[in-house]
């Protein structure tokens, strides 16, 4: 049971800190309603799953390759800059009705990959996996038992913290919305300001 706990303390350490993922589930829960936050999440979450399967795998190893590690940095940044701009310039033509509302698996597809290419993400299963292997000794059962810890871990705090928006939302004004969307722009510009200066600073 303990290794059902540890994955699930490993779920939530992934999930609960405030980032690209949580800015934009935010901001999607205000936007679209609390499902299209939902399934964002549940993307962001078939993320860590997969990295945790990788782990598993012995796989992990090869994103410690610094050009492997270096392109998905790029990449995730690249990604950043343009949920930043949706957010910042694109806010009140969606308030308006004038660009279309994302489809559900468009959502998840798009919460998978702001995650997976995410250095943080990385880093963060990385700097665990040697703990991971160490507490389930390698056995198949045990890292499956861990495995589904980090999955609801994960799970609970996508619902959790759309929940939590669902009943909050009516409280904020349209403008109090607007505000949020650009203030969540710019914080995403600068986690991809950070990202591509981390890239150009070890290699330069």
């Amino acid at each position: 049971m303990h290794l059902f706990f540890y994955g699930l303390m490993l779920g939530l350490g992934a999930a609960v800190p405030i980032g690209p993922i949580n800015l934009e589930m935010m901001r999607r829960n205000l936007k679209y309603g609390t499902a299209s936050g939902i399934f964002l999440g549940l993307g962001a979450c078939s993320a860590d799953v997969t990295y945790v399967i990788l782990l598993c795998a012995g796989a992990l190893v090869l994103l410690t390759h610094p050009f492997i590690l270096n392109t998905i940095g790029v990449l995730g940044a690249l990604l950043l800059f343009w949920f930043g701009y949706q957010a910042f310039f694109l806010s009140a033509k969606l308030e308006k009705n004038l660009a279309p509302k994302k489809s559900l698996p468009q959502s998840i597809m798009e919460g998978f990959l702001l995650t997976f290419v995410n250095p943080y993400t990385i880093l963060f299963w990385m700097s665990v996996s040697a703990q991971l292997l160490l507490v389930t000794h390698g056995k198949n059962l045990a890292v499956l038992i861990a495995a589904v810890g980090v999955i609801i871990g994960t799970l609970s705090w996508v619902i959790f913290y759309n929940v939590i928006l669902k009943f909050t939302r009516h409280k904020l004004s349209q403008n109090v919305i607007q505000l949020l969307n650009r203030l969540g722009g710019i914080v995403l510009w600068g986690f991809a300001f950070y990202g591509l200066y981390h890239v150009v600073s070890v290699n330069f």
